[in-house]
């Protein structure tokens, strides 16, 4: 039982991070400070809405699994 609580608080913790990260991402929000992660945040962002293409290595991937894609 701990250890499903102890799981379950550190899944939360990483989902927090990472929605803050790309909140900053989206907004702008402390790019002056983040300067060196300014294209990173706005690819994440990118793909989160949806606009971004998926990486070349993720296609070949699927392709190797008889997976169709585009």
């Amino acid at each position: 039982m701990t250890a499903i609580i102890v799981a379950s608080l550190l899944l939360l913790a990483l989902i927090t991070g990472i929605v803050g990260v790309v909140v900053v991402g989206l907004e702008g929000r402390g790019s002056e400070r983040l300067a060196s992660l300014r294209p990173r945040l706005a690819k994440a962002g990118e793909h989160l809405n949806g606009d971004g293409n998926p990486p070349p290595a993720f296609l070949r991937l699927l392709r190797g699994l008889h997976l169709n894609v585009r």
